[in-house]
């Protein structure tokens, strides 16, 4: 079984990651790794990415196939200190 330490790392070395990409890397079912972000994103450790900011060509909002090939996508949470 994975580790919510182990998704954390993996997703601080990605950078951004997507929900199906830690599912294929961690060969876990993708409801089981959604929950387990959903518990990181609850935690504070992550935060989900907005669909336009995570777009790698950054073309989305003039994308012709009306944005399908996005999916949940998730980074560190940045912490800003006071």
């Amino acid at each position: 079984m994975v580790s919510l330490i182990a998704i954390r790392d993996a997703i601080a070395l990605l950078g951004i990651a997507e929900v199906n990409q830690l599912s294929r890397q961690f060969d876990q079912p993708p409801a089981l790794m959604q929950a387990m972000l959903k518990q990181l994103e609850t935690m504070g450790k992550i935060e989900r990415v907005e669909a336009d900011s995570s777009c790698l060509i950054g073309n989305c909002k003039d994308c012709p196939d009306g944005k399908k090939c996005l999916t949940e996508a998730y980074r560190i949470k940045k912490h800003i200190s006071a």
